[in-house]
């Protein structure tokens, strides 16, 4: 009985504690109104609106690379002969000069017997296709008058018949023909000839060391084309597609060179959340292995404002200044960099308030330093 005696005295002091709060609410938001309004506004600085189109520059460092590099090795075997003393590192060639010579003498012996055999072949068949094919025997006739043992071997007549073609099958010609053909292709392998115009940037081939199929003698990269491996965070990457433009520049050379992206990263990397970016350039003075920076235009923003990030609240939101007091604004945010921001959502001419403010808040009262 005791027990219910003090818990609904403790649950009438909770009910007359509440009613008392309510009864002074009033006169308290009646006391911060007139407190308020007796307080002198605050003397801040804004800056209007300017709404327009920006552009963002993107800024990345990066090494360069050759856009075609060749590892030249040995496909053959043999000695290599007096051009090996030519290609050292820093060597020019053009496109199609001779770079490395293989000697192919005895090879070339084997391959003129082969050819030799192949002649002899054909020849035997002819009187055969003479009664058995007619129609046939002029045209490997006329075939037969063409191969020389110094030139490639041209291409077999085509057959008039399946018949025809079973009997020259178990002759052995087109075994013979196909034998030549690829020992015709494996002398070609004795000559290395530059695919394109470069220079090479490292020489292993010293003339008269014999090599093996598989030896390494070099490395030749293009001296016209260039990409420059760069990465970018992920808040600019919506910014930058394929053909971007990029203006490319060194710290330790003059001038600048102009570039274009042109493939980008598939994967992001997990420690520092950015892409790569790869930028195709070519120019006088560009080495593998410098370094440069390359600064990309992104697409630009309409109807947007550069504002200071401190601007900028937790939420998003700017405070601007209307009838002489402060108020929230939502904005979109488009971009940052460094201390700005690119926002959308306001109208131009719109006040900001630009003095940093710790206590502000919705409906404060200020004036506006002119």
């Amino acid at each position: 009985m005791k027990k219910r005696i003090i818990s609904l005295s403790l649950a009438a002091g909770v009910i007359v504690l509440a009613f008392g709060i309510f009864t002074l609410m009033p006169s308290r938001r009646m006391e911060a109104k007139i407190l308020d309004e007796g307080q002198s506004a605050l003397l801040v600085e804004v800056m209007n609106a300017q709404v327009g189109t920006i552009s963002q520059t993107v800024s990345a460092t990066g090494r360069l690379k050759a856009v075609d590099r060749y590892e030249i090795f040995a496909q053959v075997d043999g000695q290599l002969k007096a051009s090996a003393r030519n290609f050292r590192e820093g060597k020019l060639y053009r496109k199609g000069q001779l770079m490395l010579e293989i000697d192919r003498r005895e090879f070339e012996m084997s391959l003129l017997a082969q050819k030799s055999d192949f002649i002899t072949q054909v020849t035997a068949v002819l009187p055969d296709l003479k009664v058995d094919y007619p129609a046939a025997y002029p045209l490997w006739k006329a075939y037969l008058q063409k191969v020389d043992v110094h030139r490639s071997l041209p291409a077999l007549p085509e057959s008039q018949s399946e018949q025809e073609q079973f009997f020259l099958t178990g002759k052995g010609i087109y075994t013979s023909f196909y034998n030549v053909k690829s020992g015709e292709e494996k002398l070609s392998k004795y000559s290395i000839y530059a695919p394109f115009n470069g220079v090479v940037t490292s020489a292993d081939a010293e003339a008269g060391t014999a090599v093996r199929t598989g030896t390494v003698m070099g490395t030749f990269i293009s001296s016209d084309q260039f990409e420059l491996e760069v990465t970018v965070p992920m808040q600019y990457l919506h910014q930058i597609k394929l053909g971007t433009e990029a203006q490319l520049s060194s710290t330790e050379l003059k001038g600048s060179w102009k570039g274009k992206v042109v493939r980008i990263g598939g994967a992001i990397d997990q420690q520092s959340q950015s892409v790569k970016v790869f930028i195709q350039t070519s120019g006088k003075d560009l080495k593998e292995g410098m370094f440069l920076k390359a600064e990309m235009q992104s697409k630009p923003f309409e109807n947007a404002v550069s504002v200071p990030r401190k601007m900028l609240n937790a939420e998003g939101k700017v405070f601007v200044v209307k009838n002489g007091r402060l108020q929230l604004q939502a904005v979109e945010v488009l971009a940052k960099e460094g201390d700005m921001v690119v926002v959308s959502g306001l109208s131009a001419g719109t006040p900001l308030l630009k003095t940093v403010i710790k206590s502000a808040y919705e409906g404060m009262k200020v004036s506006v330093k002119q």
